[in-house]
C-alpha cells in the first residue's frame, strides 16, 4: 500500500498495539542546501558531534539519522506540537536517548509516554516509535559480510541453542542471512531493555522460535533468560521484516497484555517526502 501525506500535519499517536516504523536510504539524499537544512535543526552539541566525524559517508548518515529523529518525533503532538529544533534530549544511564517534554509534570491528566529507538547502517537509517512501551530496533544490511567464520563468530557471542540452530543450516548463504535476522532480534532486545551489549550480552540470553523454524509464518519469538532471569525481563514483542529489499529490520517492544503488533512503515526523505509502505499485523 502507497499514500502520501502532509509532511508537516500532525500525525495521530499509536495505539497500544501499534509501531511506527520509519526509515530513509541516504543515497537518496544528495542536494547540499537539504543536509544544510538538516543541519539548522540540530542542537550545539549535535552539531558538534556530527562535524566530528572524518567520513564524509559516516558524517552524513549521522546528519540523515538526528534529521529523521527531530523531524518524526515532532509531529507526534504531545500536549501541543512543537518544532523539531526545539526538541530537547537526555540519554539514561547506559545511553538511550528519550524526550524532554517541557513542563509535563503539570500536565493533567498526564501525557501518553512516547517511545523511540534509532538504528541505522551507512546505507539505511530506520527509527521506531510507540507510546508507554519501551522499543528497541536494529537494521543490517542483507548483504553483510563476516571477515570470520559464521559459527566461530556465534559461540563467542551466542547462546548454545543458536549456535545449534545455526549448525543445522547446510547452505552457507542462508545461514550467513539467518545469522544476520538472528543478531538484529538480540541487538533490538538488548535496545529495548536500555541497557546496551555490557549491560546485557547477547550470550546471556536465547531467542527462541516457538516452531523452531525462523521462517515460519507462525514462529512465535521469545526470550529464555540464561543468566540472572530477574534482570532479563520476558515481557516482549517481536517483529521482523525487510526494509527497502536491502535490509533486515527487528523490532522489539514491551508485551501489551498479549495483543499482536501491528507494524505501519513509512519511508521518508525527511521535510521533502514520506509514503506510507505497509501495515503488517
Amino acid at each position: 500500500m502507497f499514500s502520501t501525506s502532509n509532511l508537516f500535519s500532525p500525525i495521530k499517536l499509536p495505539s497500544q498495539m501499534e509501531t511506527h516504523l520509519w526509515y530513509s536510504l541516504p543515497n537518496e539524499i544528495k542536494t547540499e542546501s537539504l543536509l544544510s537544512q538538516y543541519v539548522d535543526l540540530l542542537s550545539p552539541l549535535e552539531k558538534d558531534h556530527i562535524f566530528s566525524i572524518s567520513s564524509h559517508e559516516l558524517q552524513k548518515s549521522a546528519l540523515i539519522a538526528r534529521a529523521l529523529v527531530r523531524t518524526t518525533i515532532s509531529r507526534y503532538q504531545i500536549g501541543s506540537q512543537v518544532s523539531p529544533r526545539s526538541l530537547e534530549f537526555k540519554k539514561n544511564a547506559h545511553g538511550k536517548p528519550e524526550v524532554i517534554w517541557q513542563n509535563s509534570d503539570d500536565w493533567h491528566p498526564p501525557p501518553p509516554r512516547l517511545h523511540f529507538n534509532l538504528s541505522h547502517t551507512s546505507s539505511l537509517i530506520a527509527c521506531g516509535v510507540t507510546v508507554d512501551s519501551p522499543i528497541g530496533v536494529d537494521v543490517e544490511e542483507k548483504q553483510r559480510t563476516m571477515k570470520n567464520n559464521i559459527l566461530s563468530f556465534a559461540k563467542r557471542y551466542f547462546s548454545c541453542e543458536e549456535v545449534e540452530l545455526l549448525s543445522a543450516i547446510s547452505d552457507p548463504e542462508v545461514q550467513r542471512q539467518e545469522f544476520i535476522k538472528l543478531w538484529t532480534l538480540k541487538e533490538a532486545y538488548v535496545k529495548a531493555l536500555g541497557r546496551g551489549f555490557s549491560g546485557a550480552p547477547f550470550n546471556t540470553f536465547t531467542i527462541r522460535f516457538s516452531s523452531m523454524n525462523p521462517d515460519s509464518e507462525d514462529s512465535g519469538i521469545m526470550i529464555v533468560p540464561l543468566e540472572n532471569p530477574s534482570d532479563l525481563t520476558t515481557n516482549w514483542q517481536f517483529a521482523q521484516l525487510e526494509l527497502g529489499g536491502s535490509h533486515y529490520a527487528a523490532i522489539c517492544r514491551e508485551s501489551n497484555g498479549g495483543a499482536s503488533m501491528k507494524v505501519i512503515v513509512r519511508k521518508t526523505i525527511p521535510l521533502v517526502e514520506e509514503q506510507i509502505i505497509s501495515e503488517i499485523n
